[in-house]
């Protein structure tokens, strides 16, 4: 097994949900991140397009969104990773941290 929960521990669930979120990760950040930037660049055209100060406030608005939702989604997936990580390689026991 990859991580250190196993079934003797009686994490095994934990196993198979970090692999499971391992193997759909990758793909799902990969369709994200290029939604996310082909919407940003219509949304940075719709700013440059814009004829009035309303529709230039409009974008930006919806810029400054996608621009935090993408960086809170790439957090968020370092902090899976890191955690996945730490399990793996003991460095939260998570028994100890039950059993505390």
């Amino acid at each position: 097994q990859m991580f250190l929960a196993d079934s003797s521990t009686g994490f095994g669930w934990l196993d198979t949900l970090i692999e499971a979120v391992y193997t759909f990760v990758g793909p799902i950040l990969i369709v994200a991140a290029t939604a996310g930037i082909i919407y940003s660049i219509v949304v940075g055209v719709k700013f440059v397009k814009a004829d009035n100060k309303e529709q230039r406030e409009e974008a930006k608005k919806k810029l400054i969104s996608v621009i935090i939702g993408i960086v809170v989604t790439f957090i968020l997936v370092g902090l899976f990773y890191w955690l996945a990580y730490a399990f793996q390689n003991n460095i939260i026991d998570l028994q100890h941290l039950i059993n505390s």
